[in-house]
C-alpha cells in the first residue's frame, strides 16, 4: 500500500509546505480468490484514495491499513448490490469507508481513547531530514489530529474527504448529495474551526495563558 506524507500532512490545510514521503511496502494484500475483472481494476485505481481518507481519521498506518483492507472485503461481498448508475466506483466504496472509520471512531470513544499521543504519528514525518524536524512535526501532527477529532462529525467528513482522499469539490459534492458551492463553504468554515482548535492547542499559546 503506498501511502504519502501529502495525504496526512496539516500543510495543505494550515498553510504548511507540503512533504512526501517513499511508499511503504503493503501490509494487507488483495482480497483472496478470483476476483470480479472490475473489482481488481477498483482495488488498483481506488485503494490509495481509500487509504488515505481512512488514514487522515485514525491514529495509526496499522489501523488505516486494516481497515482498508476490510473496506474492500465489505465492498467484494456487496458487489451484487453495487448500481453504477447511483454512484461512481470511487464515491461507493469511500461510503463504505466512512461507515468503516465510524464504527471504528464508535468503539474509540466508548474505550475514551481518541486523543493521538506522539508516539503514534512516526510513520507521518519518517522523511523530515533531521530529528529536529521530526520532533517538530510529530507535536504539530499531534495537533492537528487531536484538533481534527474534535470537531463535529461534519467537518471532520469534508475535511477528510478533501485532504486525506484528494477528492475534488465536485466529486464531494456528489458524495454528500449538495453543491460544489456548497461544499467550498464548509471545507473554509471547517478549516476555520481546525486552526482555532490547533493555535488553541499550541506550545506558544499554553505558555502565555
Amino acid at each position: 500500500m503506498e501511502t504519502t506524507d501529502s495525504a496526512t500532512d496539516p500543510g495543505p490545510m494550515l498553510g504548511g509546505r507540503q512533504h512526501r514521503a517513499r511508499p511503504e511496502p503493503a501490509r494487507h494484500s488483495a482480497p483472496s480468490g478470483d476476483l470480479p475483472p472490475d473489482f481488481e481494476s477498483w482495488f488498483r485505481d481506488h485503494r490509495e484514495s481509500v487509504y488515505r481518507y481512512v488514514r487522515f481519521r485514525v491514529a495509526t498506518r496499522e489501523v488505516a491499513e486494516d481497515i482498508t483492507s476490510d473496506v474492500f472485503v465489505k465492498a467484494l461481498r456487496s458487489l451484487s448490490r453495487y448500481d453504477r448508475r447511483r454512484s461512481a466506483p470511487r464515491t461507493w466504496l469511500l461510503r463504505i469507508a466512512r461507515n468503516a472509520v465510524t464504527d471504528h471512531l464508535r468503539a474509540l470513544r466508548r474505550q475514551g481513547s481518541l486523543h493521538v499521543s506522539l508516539d503514534r504519528v512516526p510513520d507521518l514525518v519518517s522523511s523530515a531530514p533531521s530529528q529536529e524536524e521530526r520532533l517538530l512535526r510529530e507535536e504539530r501532527l499531534q495537533r492537528v489530529f487531536n484538533g481534527l477529532a474534535e470537531l463535529r462529525e461534519a467537518d471532520q467528513e469534508i475535511l477528510s474527504l478533501r485532504y486525506g482522499a484528494g477528492l475534488p469539490n465536485r466529486e464531494i459534492a456528489v458524495s454528500l448529495g449538495i453543491t460544489p458551492n456548497a461544499v467550498a463553504v464548509r471545507i473554509h468554515r471547517a478549516l476555520e474551526r481546525l486552526r482555532a482548535r490547533v493555535l488553541t492547542d499550541s506550545p506558544r499559546r499554553r505558555e502565555t495563558s
